[in-house]
């Protein structure tokens, strides 16, 4: 998505309010017919003018959690980092991956690096990639964006995450020495869903393993631009 230097907030914002009015909070694909999970990250070259983005798509078998595809696109940004904007930043670049990797949609689920309906207007980049793609999506973050929570104590273990008086998510601990990542619905999947999906693609590290792999892909990427 292309943007001039001055950006209306107050117009995003009202595309925001909009798209969560659209958002679906029931399981598209029952929990035993999935069959693949889809991990989203991306990486950016700050250092370039323009700034690019480099977006992972890694798809992984839902059972045995082994890589089936890899693809990775690398365009031209041009809207700044701004916290709860992300879907404007990134969300093109995330749309073109998922569109070169999943080509079952009917027995996926993505698993993407950002904030589903946790977020301020409850339409964060997971939330905008399952209503695009119409593909349930999951928000999965390593920071808090709204909201409060009991802590977990135990690997396993999670908390709800409540803002405005409602649930939007969960604080999960993921390992022992891990702090909790966040795990919200994005669209076209409910909460607890959400949460069993996240909790069956871990294995021993801080993030599930479809977001893990994009991520270490999406790092190995742009090492070949740095040199």
């Amino acid at each position: 998505m292309r943007t001039d230097a001055k950006i209306d907030l107050e117009k995003l914002k009202k595309i925001q309010e909009e798209i969560a009015e659209s958002i679906i909070l029931e399981d598209l694909i029952s929990f035993e017919n999935i069959r693949y999970v889809a991990g989203i990250d991306q990486s950016f070259l700050d250092f370039k003018e323009p700034n690019m983005v480099i977006s992972t798509c890694a798809l992984l078998d839902f059972r045995t959690l082994k890589t089936i595809r890899i693809e990775t696109v690398v365009e031209e940004v041009n809207f700044p980092y701004i916290p709860g904007y992300l879907m404007f930043r990134e969300g093109e670049g995330a749309l073109k991956a998922i569109e070169r990797t999943i080509t079952d949609r009917d027995k996926t689920i993505i698993l993407v690096d950002g904030s589903g309906i946790a977020h301020p207007r409850k339409s964060g980049l997971a939330s905008y990639i399952g209503l695009k793609a119409e593909i349930p999506a999951v928000g999965v973050t390593k920071k808090r964006l709204v909201g409060e929570h009991e802590e977990p104590e135990k690997p396993g273990e999670a908390k709800p995450l409540h803002y405005n008086s409602e649930i939007v998510g969960y604080a999960l601990k993921t390992c022992k020495r891990c702090r909790p990542i966040y795990v919200s619905p994005g669209c076209h999947i409910s909460l607890q869903q959400s949460l069993e999906v996240v909790k069956s693609c871990l294995k021993g590290y801080k993030l599930p393993e479809p977001i893990r792999i994009a991520d270490k892909v999406s790092k190995e990427r742009r090492k070949e631009f740095v040199g």
